[in-house]
Order: C-alpha cells, then structure tokens, then sequence
C-alpha cells in the first residue's frame, strides 16, 4: 500500500492536469481571489519562537557554509569538528537528528543516520533562512523535535537580468569563489549560481604534553567543496506556477588526526544530487500544491589501510499534495498527503535496504476580527513500513495587547524514527527499535516598539519543556555498540533575546544581545548504578549567548560581535568538561556603484580576535585569530515595467 501512494503521489507530480480538474470544481464559486502559499511552518505553529535571519545578514556569509550562520546569527549551538569539518546543530538540549533542516519544504538529514553536515551547506543556497525553535512533527514529520531550519529558494519575476561574481582569500588557505545569473520576465524565471571554496586549515594550535604546553600545526586537514545550484519557475496562467530547483554538491575533504594520534591520512569524498518541484494552482478561496522531490547521496571514506575504504548511498523519491482553504476571513484548513521511500546501500549492511513512509496531515488557523489573537492546530498520522507510529499533535497561540506585547503558547507531541543505520548496521544493528516520542511546550512573552526617527525595539523571553521516551543511545553489548530505547530525557531551558536600533540622518545603528540557559538530562537509568542519572547530556552547553553592535553610515557598515560557550560535559557522569571559550568577531564593507545597475561591494572580517584557545569537540582544536577579505560584483537590468499583475497573485496579510 505504501508503495502505491508514492506511486499516485508521484502521477500528481507529472500530471499536474489531474489536480487541475479537481480544483475546478471550486472555480464555479464567484469568490474573492486569494493566495495561501506559505509554508505550513508560518502558516499552523503560532506559538513557537521564529527567527528569520535578515538578507544582510545572509548576504555576508554567501560563500560561507550554513553551519557558521547558525553559530553566529542565532543562539543555536554548532557542534563543530573544525575549520570545514563536520558541523551539526543542537536545538534546545537535543541531538544533531533531533534538527530538522527543509529545503523547499524536503527534509535534507541522511536517512542513514538521520543528521546533516552543515559545512557542505552554502550559505547561498536559499534566499530565505528562518531557524524554527521547538517541536513541530505535526508539521515536518520525523526529526524535528528540538527545532528546524527552513531553507526557502525564492523566485521573483519581471526582474530581468542580473548578475554577481565574487571571491575571498582568507587565512590559512582559505580560497572561496562564487558566480551566478538569472533573468526573469513576466511569466518564465531563471537562476543559476556556482561556488567553491578551498582551504588548507593548516592553522597552529596549543596542545598540553606531560604537564606542558606545546604548539602543533593542523595537518590532513584540507577541503574542496563545490557545486552548482539551479532555479527555473513557469507562470503558467495567473492561476497556475510550476517551479523547479536542482542543487549539485560535491566535497573532498582530508580528516585531521586528533593530538593524541600521529600523522594521518584519512579523507572523504561526498556528492549529492538534490531536485524539488512544485506546482501550485489558485482558486478563489484555495490553493493546491503538488510536491516531489528527489534526492540521490553518496559518501566514501578512505583510511590508511588498503582494506579502510567504506562506501554507502541513499536515494530517496519524495512526493507530496496538499489543500489549504479559506472560509471567511478568519479561517484557514489545510490537509494533504505524504509519501517518501528511501533505498540505501552500505558496506555496513548486510544486504540494501529500504524504507517507505506515508503520511496524512491535517490542520487549522483560526485569527480573530481586528488580529488580536491567533490559534492553530495540526495533526499528523505517520506509517513506516505499514506499521504506524505515534500520532503527532500541536496546539499554540498567540495574543497581542497594549499595542506592544504578544503572549505566545504552544504545545506539541514529537517522535523520531530510528535511522536504517540504527536498524540495519552489522554488527550492532537493532530491528526492534522503537520510535522516540514525547511531549514539548513553550512559553513567551515578545514586545515590539517603532518610534518615530527610526527606532525600534524588540525584547523577548521564552521558557520551553520537553519530555523524550526511548531516547535511542548506542551501548556497548559484548565487543561491538548496539543501540537500545533506554534513555528519558528531560530537557528545559529559557531564551532571550534583545535588539534596539535608532537613524541620525545617514547613521543607523543596531545593538543586540541573546542569551539561552539550556539543562538537559537523563532521568532513567541505562544500567545499574549509572551515574548518568539527573546529569546534563554530553556537549550540551547549559549557558550560551551572544551580542552585537553595528553601524551603518552611507555605503559603509562595520558590525562587532562576541558570542561566549559555556561549559560542556565530555563523561556521562559529568567530571569531564571542556572549558568555556568566547570568540570575538569584526567585519567592515564597503559599497560603492560602479555603473548604471552595478555594484561593487568589498569585505574585511577577522574572526577569534581576542586568538582564544579552544575546542568544541574533545581533541578538536579550532583556529587561532584568523582573517578574510572580499570583493563582490552585482549587476541587475531591470525589464521596463509591465501591465500590473492579476489579484490572483496578490498574498493576504496573513502571509
């Protein structure tokens, strides 16, 4: 059965004519015309804490990859193994598969071991990043259970021509190139856009021998990543667009040895070949969407010996429809089907193996006359293999008062899947895994102000609780690691974050500041007398935070931040730590136009100024003070003008 809605799924993908005559049925009503394309993650979780990361900010880390955004845009910790080494995220006390990272609404995490490296993630993949706090499964399925990370292509037309080319030289090798161009008219977009990047991260680095500081340089440690990223989308008709995107990524990467090992050779290769469609058809008062996706990934690892190699790949064909309607101005129903079957291979499986998925989904929004108070709710059913697994729910809200204050709630039950490597590894696989589930809430409070002159004011707090049974942990069992639904964790925490910003003529200033306390921990023991019982989960910071200060005058801008890491656990048991750090960080651009529809931008970034000694990871030291410059060149042609747009393609408030 699984197979066959993938199947019907995928027929609505490549015939997008068989929606067409079911919608038409809604074309005999003579409503108002109206557009519902949001994503499901703006549209049904009211309640949960949203950061959207602002265009300059995505602007200056275009050739950096999406790990180093997170680690200095949010408050969000980056388990980093070094200058272009793996990258994952901890959300809110979980681990890197508790993180949902959507690209055009696809999840990106391996299906193998459920995580993504962040550092072969471009920062200009998406022209849209927003990084969602929180549980929502009743949204995205599994994995999104400390939060999300949604990446958006955006598609513009009647922009005409553009262009843009850049390059960066940096420290200790550090080489990155990126080019693209698109052009647009009134009913056919297109972009495409190439990056590279190159370094030696052969950097120096303190390491403590026999009771005394010794200095080592960085070896095996060099990285080639590049790729290409491609948009088209087709107005069809003023109701209907179809849009396409294609990213091809491919990375070779040396593995460092750590300071207790010798000389090394180890070295990855990874390629990828991700694709996402989407059709989209506007009625009067609703809006159908058919999704696919196809994503084809491939990893070798190489070590010293001859026999060392190891390869595995995963292809995965994803499909996708769904309805939002509108009744009335104040309600909003959205319902769709999922399917997802995944075929993967390793050389750590005894045979390939697969997995099919479906996944029906419904929800709700509900905003009152005059826009004081918005509720939602979702729901989402979930089959793996045909065997269904927990039914997932959220809840939230939000109420503003006195102009200035919004009041947020939201409650939500979460599970994660077992990853085809948790099931299938040999030796150690484990079949009889269950799925991980549990309950999550949030509270908080944002207050928002705009003075006249320019300025602004943004304050809020956030408090959240999450409970996770059959958390999945891998244990020693006999003389290879096997996991187990042993652990319940208990994670909790509070948020804040503060910005001001005032103009004095051409001068705009903005300060800001966010912190998180974050206690995470076990709270059922794995084994007699573990000592693991009530203590905080390994390389999860219990205080972090972070602030910033930038000024822009005419065409320069210049921005000075510091984010500070505090202790983190290496043992179970809590006795082992790595020592807190903070890295301080400057950057000054500079504009200047360079011809009709030209621009020429150029800059200067130092990062780790006060040159802390560090590691993020146990035997994973980081660079010392390091420093980067660049030069970038856009140019944009503009179409004259055309006759206005159809009300069909204007979005509502709501959106």
């Amino acid at each position: 059965m699984m197979h066959v809605r993938v199947r019907l799924l995928v027929g609505l993908l490549l015939y997008p004519g068989l929606a067409l005559q079911a919608q038409d049925m809604l074309d005999s009503l003579q409503l108002d015309a109206v557009t519902i394309s949001a994503s499901r993650g703006v549209l049904f979780d009211a309640g949960v804490k949203v950061q959207a990361i602002d265009s300059a900010t995505l602007a200056r880390y275009r050739d950096r990859d999406l790990g180093e955004l997170l680690r200095d845009a949010s408050p969000v910790f980056v388990k980093s193994y070094g200058m272009g080494s793996l990258a994952t995220t901890s959300f809110r006390g979980g681990g890197a598969s508790h993180t949902a990272v959507l690209w055009n609404g696809f999840n990106l995490g391996s299906p193998q071991n459920g995580q993504l490296d962040l550092s072969l993630v471009p920062g200009g993949l998406a022209d849209e990043v927003t990084v969602q706090y929180g549980g929502s499964a009743a949204l995205w399925g599994s994995g999104a259970v400390g939060g999300a990370v949604l990446l958006r292509s955006g598609t513009s037309f009647g922009g005409g021509l553009s262009a843009e080319a850049g390059a960066s030289f940096g420290s200790f090798g550090d080489l990155r190139q990126q080019a693209g161009a698109g052009y647009s008219n009134d009913r056919l977009a297109f972009t495409v856009r190439g990056y590279r990047a190159e370094a030696e991260n052969d950097f120096p680095y303190q390491v403590r021998l026999n009771g005394s500081d010794a200095e080592r340089r960085q070896q095996n440690a060099g990285l080639l990543v590049q790729g290409l990223v491609a948009g088209t989308a087709w107005r069809i008709n003023p109701r209907q667009q179809l849009k396409v995107d294609a990213w091809f990524a491919d990375a070779e990467r040396q593995v460092p040895p750590t300071p207790v090992q010798g000389a090394g050779s180890d070295h990855q290769h990874d390629r990828a070949l991700r694709a996402t469609s989407e059709w989209r058809r506007t009625g009067n008062k609703a809006t159908s969407f058919v999704r696919g996706a196809w994503f084809d990934e491939e990893l070798w690892w190489y070590g010293q010996g001859a026999d060392s190699a190891a390869y595995s790949r995963a292809r995965t064909a994803i499909a996708e429809g769904e309805m939002r309607m509108r009744a009335g101005e104040r309600h909003l129903f959205g319902a769709g089907l999922h399917g997802t079957y995944t075929a993967a291979g390793s050389d750590g499986y005894r045979e390939g193996r697969s997995q099919d998925r479906g996944a029906l989904f419904a929800s709700y929004r509900f905003r009152s006359i005059g826009r004081r108070f918005l509720a939602t709710a979702a729901v989402r059913q979930e089959w793996a293999d045909g065997v269904p697994v927990p039914f997932t729910w959220s809840l939230g809200g939000e109420y503003r008062f006195l102009r200035l204050f919004t009041a947020k709630a939201n409650a939500s039950r979460l599970y994660r899947l077992p990853t085809l490597n948790d099931l299938y590894w040999i030796p150690g696989g484990n079949p009889e895994l269950l799925a991980e589930q549990g309950y999550a809430g949030e509270l908080g409070l944002l207050a928002r102000h705009a003075g006249r002159k320019g300025t602004t004011l943004e304050a809020g707090i956030t408090g959240y609780r999450r409970v996770m049974d059959n958390w999945i942990i891998w244990l020693p069992a006999g003389n290879y690691w096997s996991p187990q639904n042993l652990m319940e964790v208990w994670s909790r925490g509070i948020e804040f974050h503060g910005e001001a910003g005032w103009r004095m003529g051409r001068t705009r200033a903005t300060v800001g500041v966010m912190t998180s306390y974050a206690r995470s921990t076990n709270e059922r023991p794995k084994t007699a007398n573990d000592a693991s019982v009530g203590k905080q989960l390994i390389y999860v910071p219990m205080y972090s935070g972070g602030a910033r200060a930038g000024m822009e005058w005419r065409s320069w801008c210049a921005e000075l931040d510091a984010h500070y890491t505090g202790y983190r656990y290496i043992s179970t048991d809590n006795r082992q730590f790595l020592d807190p750090y903070t890295l301080v960080g400057a950057s000054l651009s500079w504009r200047i136009r360079a011809g009709r529809g030209c621009m020429l931008s150029v800059l200067l970034q130092g990062a780790n100024l006060l040159d802390a000694s560090y590691q993020v990871m146990l035997n994973r030291p980081m660079p010392p003070r390091h420093f980067r410059a660049g030069i970038r060149m856009q140019f944009n042609q503009p179409r004259r003008a055309g006759p206005a747009e159809p009300a069909a393609h204007a979005q509502t408030a709501d959106e």
